[in-house]
C-alpha cells in the first residue's frame, strides 16, 4: 500500500514539472525540449541531439512549407530529400499512417550507415491541408524510440502561424516589380574608381559597369523563412529573382565540393521585357540571412572574364555604400552587439552555466550641429553581473564619406569613415575609428 501511495505522489509530482515547464517556440510549432538532451540548432531547423557512451540520437524538426493536400506525396518527397539522396538509400520504407494533433501522419524508417557506423533514420511527415512540416529522428539505440515518440506527440503545430508567414512574404500590388528607386538615400549614386557605379533602389543595389549589371538584392526574412525544405537556396531565390524577368536555357548549377557551400546557378538568356540575349548567373551569400546576387552580363564570355569563379562575386556586396549627408543622419540611431557561451558536462550534458556580454550605443543627431551618445555595456559570468557605460556631448559635421565628432574619449576630436548601408525599407549608417579598429558601430535609424 505505501509502495502504491508512493507512485501515485511521484507520479503527481512529474505531472506537476512537466505542467511547470515553459513551452518553447520554433516556427509555427509551441514543444518542450526532450530531457537530456541538447540544443544544438534552432535557425534552419531544431535540431537536438544526445549521446550516451555508444549510444546516440537526432531529432531534427524542419519549419513548415507549403506542399501537396496528399499526405503520401509530401512524405515521399521529404523521404526522398532527408533520407534517400544523404544516406543513399534505394528502397523505399513501409510507410504507416496516424492522425496526430488535427495532422496527417505520414511515417517511415530504414537501417543506413554512414563511415562504418549503423543507424536507424526515420522519417514523421506531417499534412493538415496543402501545409506540411517533416520530423527526421537519426539513432542506433531501440531505447530512443519510446523518447521520439513522446517528444513528437507534444509538439504542437499551428497552421493558422504559417498562413500568416506566408502572406508576409507574397508581394502585394505588384510589387514583384524591380524598378522602385525610392532608398531615401539623398545621394543615392556612387562612382567607384574601378569603374563600376552602384545605385540604391528600395528593392536592391544596382551595379553596372561596362554593359554588364548586377542586382544586389537585399535580406528578405519574410522570403527566407517561406523557403520549403526540400527546394536548394539557388533554385528558390532563382525563381523570385530570375525567372520572372528573363527567358532561360541551358540551366547549369554548381557542383563544385567546396565549404562554406557555394550557391550558383547560371544560364543563358533573354530579357523577357527587351527581348535583349544575355547570360545571367545567381550567387547566394550567407551573412545574417540570404544575400542574392544577380549578374547580367553581355555573354558568358564577359561573364567568366569578369568572375572566373562564383567566389568572386561575394565582393561585389561592399560596393554597397553610400555618401552621407546631415540630413540623412539627423535623428536617432541605435545599435547593439555582443554574445554568449553556454557550458554543458561533457559526459552527462548536464547545464553548468554561461557567460555573456552585451552592449548598446545610442547616437543623437541634431539638424544644429550638436550630438550625443551613450553607450551601455553588461557583462555576466555564472550569475554574477558587471555594467558599464560613457556618455559623450558635442558637435558634429559631415563630408561624403567623414564624420567629425568632437569631445569623444579624453575630449579629443574624432574622424570616423563613415558610409550609408541600403537595406529593405530604409538604410543603416556605418562608423568606424580609422585609429582604433575596435571602434565600429552599425547602426539604425529609430526616429
Amino acid at each position: 500500500m505505501k509502495y502504491v501511495s508512493l507512485t501515485i505522489l511521484t507520479f503527481f509530482g512529474l505531472i506537476v514539472q512537466l505542467a511547470a515547464q515553459p513551452k518553447k517556440q520554433f516556427d509555427i510549432f509551441s514543444y518542450s525540449s526532450p530531457v537530456g538532451f541538447i540544443l544544438k540548432e534552432q535557425k534552419q531547423r531544431l535540431l537536438y541531439e544526445k549521446k550516451d557512451g555508444n549510444s546516440f540520437c537526432q531529432i531534427h524538426i524542419w519549419p513548415a512549407q507549403q506542399g501537396s493536400s496528399d499526405p503520401n506525396a509530401n512524405f515521399k518527397t521529404d523521404w526522398e530529400y532527408f533520407a534517400a539522396k544523404p544516406y543513399q538509400l534505394t528502397d523505399s520504407p513501409t510507410a504507416q499512417t496516424e492522425k496526430q494533433n488535427g495532422w496527417e501522419v505520414v511515417m517511415g524508417a530504414s537501417q543506413a550507415s554512414m563511415d562504418g557506423i549503423k543507424f536507424i533514420v526515420a522519417v514523421s511527415t506531417f499534412t493538415q491541408n496543402d501545409i506540411s512540416w517533416c520530423a527526421v529522428s537519426i539513432f542506433n539505440d531501440e531505447k530512443f524510440a519510446a523518447i521520439i515518440d513522446n517528444f513528437l506527440l507534444g509538439v504542437q503545430a499551428d497552421s493558422k502561424k504559417f498562413v500568416k508567414k506566408i502572406n508576409q512574404a507574397t508581394p502585394q500590388n505588384n510589387e514583384t516589380v524591380i524598378n522602385n528607386t525610392n532608398s531615401g538615400i539623398t545621394k543615392s549614386t556612387t562612382n567607384f574608381d574601378d569603374g563600376w557605379t552602384a545605385t540604391a533602389s528600395s528593392d536592391y543595389v544596382k551595379l553596372t559597369k561596362a554593359g554588364t549589371e548586377l542586382r544586389l538584392h537585399y535580406i528578405d526574412k519574410a522570403l527566407d523563412d517561406a523557403r520549403p525544405n526540400t527546394i536548394d537556396a539557388p533554385e528558390y531565390y532563382w525563381s523570385k529573382y530570375v525567372e520572372p524577368y528573363f527567358n532561360v536555357s541551358n540551366l547549369q548549377k554548381w557542383s563544385g565540393v567546396q565549404y562554406p557551400v557555394i550557391y550558383h546557378l547560371q544560364a543563358n538568356a533573354v530579357e523577357k521585357k527587351t527581348g535583349k540575349a544575355c547570360f545571367v548567373a545567381i550567387k547566394i551569400v550567407y551573412n545574417g540571412g540570404a544575400r542574392p546576387i544577380v549578374v547580367i552580363a553581355p555573354n558568358q564570355n564577359s561573364y567568366q572574364q569578369q568572375f572566373p569563379h562564383p567566389n568572386n562575386i561575394d565582393p561585389m556586396l561592399n560596393a554597397n555604400r553610400f555618401a552621407v549627408t546631415a540630413k540623412d543622419i539627423t535623428g536617432i540611431w541605435k545599435g547593439s552587439g555582443g554574445g554568449g557561451v553556454e557550458y554543458y558536462t561533457a559526459y552527462s550534458g548536464t547545464y553548468a552555466g554561461m557567460s555573456a556580454v552585451s552592449s548598446t550605443d545610442e547616437f543623437v543627431f541634431h539638424s544644429n550641429g550638436t550630438y550625443s551618445s551613450t553607450y551601455r555595456s553588461a557583462s555576466m559570468n555564472n550569475g554574477g553581473a558587471q555594467f558599464g557605460g560613457q556618455d559623450f556631448k558635442g558637435n558634429f559635421n559631415v563630408t561624403d564619406w567623414n564624420m567629425t565628432a568632437t569631445n569623444r574619449y579624453k575630449g579629443k576630436t574624432t574622424k570616423f569613415n563613415a558610409h550609408l548601408i541600403a537595406v529593405k525599407n530604409g538604410f543603416l549608417l556605418y562608423l568606424s575609428d580609422p585609429d582604433n579598429s575596435s571602434i565600429n558601430y552599425t547602426l539604425y535609424k529609430t526616429k
